[in-house]
């Protein structure tokens, strides 16, 4: 039996054959996403298909640790778009965590952190006082926008790692 880098590996006699044992001990089992949770970024993700509303999406994602995701990177926003492709076949508008709902013109993250997203379409934020939740993918494009907040759609909750 030997150990390099954590692994510890032993052979047995018989067949040859070489059973590898990881050395758990070494790991920070705190700094993994739950269970279903992905992780990318520093930050753990998850993709909710059940259409709410934005307010309940918002409930529901701190009712399991998070918020609603925050758009901070380039990356993060391109690795949003990717999963939801990936999970639903297509470029589905679903919400994120922004809103300007406290102060229309003034855009926040429903997870605290600094709001300096400028991915918006070209006419975008339009929608004034009704329009105050974000939407990520609008009608298929690759840009968020603003929207009615009743309006009913899957979500992406995110939590620091």
């Amino acid at each position: 039996s030997s150990q390099q880098d954590g692994i510890r590996s032993s052979f047995h006699g018989g067949p040859v054959f070489d059973q590898w044992t990881v050395d758990w001990s070494k790991y920070d089992w705190s700094k993994l996403c739950p269970p279903g949770w992905t992780e990318s970024d520093q930050k753990c993700y998850i993709f909710h298909y059940s259409e709410k509303d934005w307010a309940d999406a918002e409930r529901f994602c701190t009712s399991i640790g998070g918020n609603l995701a925050s758009l901070q990177t380039t990356e993060e926003y391109e690795s949003i778009r990717e999963v939801i492709q990936q999970v639903t076949g297509t470029d589905t508008n679903i919400w994120v965590g922004g809103y300007d709902a406290t102060k229309d013109g003034v855009w926040l993250w429903s997870d605290g952190s600094k709001f300096d997203f400028t991915g918006w379409g070209k006419v975008e934020p339009n929608g004034r006082a009704k329009e105050n939740c974000m939407e990520i993918n609008f009608n298929g494009q690759d840009y968020v926008n603003d929207t009615i907040c009743s309006l009913k759609k899957s979500f992406f909750c995110s939590k620091p790692l």
